[in-house]
């Protein structure tokens, strides 16, 4: 199976420093194969026979013994990116907007109250929609302007987010 991995928080402003060279390196002695990684925000990408949960915790724990990283992993299936892809309720926007359209991969599915608690931050040109464990975010002004950032999202949703801009997201389903 083809999994893809994502870092929270990692190489952010010179926080959590973590060389993707050295990770690739040490994931080589898990039960990973076919290990590659994707720009410097923690997107790895790789094989293996074991499941979603147990990759998470293979890779936490390797980032606290061999880098004295605590961060958030979470790992979706390949496969699954692609259908978060196509679900993107979004999509018909042009291809010229796709640098305005995100994604938040979340550890688990929020609970409902919490979703609506949110529903009216969304306007014209900041907007989202959230899918089971995935937000789809559209903003408009440019996610350096957004108020709705990563942590908004956390601590409204009560769950672990990290985001990926479409075109990571896009590269992650080809690597």
């Amino acid at each position: 199976m083809r999994y893809v991995a994502l870092l929270r928080g990692v190489n952010v402003s010179g926080k959590n420093k973590l060389p993707m060279a050295l990770l690739r390196d040490a994931l080589g002695k898990t039960p990973f194969y076919g290990v590659t990684t994707y720009i410097q925000t923690g997107n790895i990408v790789f094989n293996t026979d074991l499941e979603t949960s147990q990759c998470e915790q293979i890779i936490g724990d390797l980032l606290k013994s061999e880098f004295d990283l605590d961060v958030p992993v979470i790992v979706k299936k390949q496969d699954a990116i692609k259908d978060i892809l196509k679900a993107n309720p979004f999509k018909t926007r042009t291809i010229e907007d796709s640098k305005f359209m995100s994604f938040g991969f979340l550890s688990e599915i929020p609970v409902a109250e919490k979703v609506t608690s949110i529903d009216g931050f969304s306007n014209d040109v900041e907007t989202f929609r959230i899918i089971d464990d995935v937000i789809y975010f559209y903003c408009g002004v440019g996610f350096g302007k957004t108020k709705m950032t990563n942590v908004f999202f956390e601590k409204k949703l009560d769950v672990t987010s990290t985001m990926r801009n479409y075109n990571t997201t896009l590269k992650l389903t080809e690597l």
